[in-house]
């Protein structure tokens, strides 16, 4: 009988036989507990993406200035930096019933804030307050949710999971930010946080049968270390393991200098550059992303077994860097969505990659914690996001990409020439 993730260690279900040819593609699916996981993470990343069209729209409108939106946008990964403590604790505990109780305030949260939307008066500051409660939920959900993809399937099929996991993340941006463009002009904000809500019950409901049948750590023995030693233990495996150290650096150059970029100052090129200040283009920009991502990581699920993943990183950097440069100089929309589908696809190639190295080498004991640390780069988004605010303030959103891409690629560039562990690393 399988055990889950609790106290002693779980007994490894048996590996099946690998699929092949177009089969490879969605094998991780063949995992009754990984469709379950994946399935939660498709409607979280509906909820999420509709949160993120309409939350920029309303930073966008109340404040109208660049750099607020960065900061507003940048409160919502800010806590991710927390992200190593929380990895502890998804070491210690069962992290079932972790995501399930930050499901639970995802739920809250969004419930209130809908209700401030149609029966209230938002403000800036609600929009303060209300970033930094979704961060500190999301730095749980995120370092549990990757722990337990680990978790759903055996290590033969754990690239195509990652890959396919990026899949629901992704394919959700192509229709929730349009949809959410559309109810913004239709019905106004609340709805789109009301819909959130339903959809966060959904994921609530789906990971209540979910069982994590390839745990094998002892929370048992984790939670009688001390708190701090078993943070300490976890920066310490990062800063020893090579390969580790090397994807975390990498990471964070391109968080701090491309994602933050991006992400946080759509709003105002939709408005500046784009001359369209209304929630619906702002959409299809992020729809624009989710095809990218989507076209990305698909491609690395399909070849999953390709060898050479150090190529692959820093072939997916410096094309993101080159599309981020063309989106600058992009005047039109469809220039603009063209550019963004061609970034996106270029960083979940990196992303899928590095989350594929990182599962595969980290023993499940230490998991949390490594990717805790992992997770909490992407907390650095809102340095470079605000950052490229204070640029774009001052000098125009399009020159603040280019800034963000070319610090990218000159530091991707140095990595490659001056680490050759990078350059030859093979999985």
């Amino acid at each position: 009988m399988q055990r889950s993730d609790s106290t002693t260690p779980t007994t490894v279900a048996p590996e099946p036989r690998r699929a092949t040819g177009w089969g490879q593609t969605f094998e991780a699916l063949r995992y009754r507990n990984y469709r379950l996981l994946w399935t939660s993470t498709l409607l979280t990343s509906g909820g999420n993406w509709l949160q993120q069209v309409t939350l920029g729209w309303l930073a966008y409108e109340l404040t109208r200035s660049p750099l607020q939106v960065g900061i507003i946008m940048g409160l919502r990964t800010l806590p991710l930096l927390l992200s190593p403590l929380t990895g502890v604790l998804a070491d210690r505990f069962d992290r079932r019933i972790m995501l399930l109780l930050d499901q639970a305030a995802l739920i809250v949260i969004a419930v209130g804030f809908a209700a401030l939307l149609v029966f209230g008066e938002p403000e800036p500051w609600h929009l303060y307050v209300f970033s930094v409660l979704v961060g500190l939920a999301w730095a749980v959900n995120n370092p549990v949710r990757q722990a337990l993809v680990a978790n759903s399937v055996p290590k033969t099929s754990l690239m195509n999971a990652v890959a396919l996991n990026s899949v629901a993340f992704n394919s959700m941006r192509t229709i929730g930010p349009a949809i959410g463009g559309v109810f913004i002009v239709a019905f106004g904000p609340g709805l789109n946080f009301m819909i959130q809500a339903v959809l966060y019950v959904l994921v609530f409901a789906l990971m209540i049968p979910y069982r994590p049948v390839y745990a094998t750590a002892d929370r048992e023995q984790a939670r009688n270390e001390p708190l701090l030693r078993s943070l300490g233990e976890g920066f310490r495996h990062v800063a020893h393991e090579p390969t580790t150290l090397i994807i975390t650096l990498v990471t964070a150059v391109m968080t701090l200098t491309m994602m933050g970029f991006v992400m946080n100052q759509l709003p105002v090129y939709a408005a500046e550059v784009l001359g369209s200040p209304g929630g619906s283009v702002l959409g299809l920009l992020l729809m624009a992303m989710g095809i990218g991502g989507v076209a990305g990581t698909i491609t690395m699920a399909r070849f999953s077994s390709f060898e050479r993943k150090g190529l692959l990183v820093i072939f997916g950097v410096v094309g993101s860097g080159l599309a981020i440069l063309a989106l600058a100089q992009a005047t039109v929309l469809w220039q603009a969505m063209a550019a963004l589908v061609v970034q996106q696809a270029f960083i979940m190639v990196v992303m899928t990659t590095n989350n594929t190295i990182i599962h595969t080498i980290t023993p499940d004991a230490i998991r949390g914690r490594v990717i805790g640390i992992y997770m909490m780069e992407i907390g650095m988004i809102p340095i470079g996001g605000v950052t490229a605010g204070a640029i774009a303030g001052r000098y125009g959103v399009d020159v603040a990409l280019m800034v963000g891409a070319t610090a990218g690629l000159v530091v991707i560039g140095l990595f490659a020439a001056f680490v050759p562990r990078l350059r030859e690393l093979r999985f």
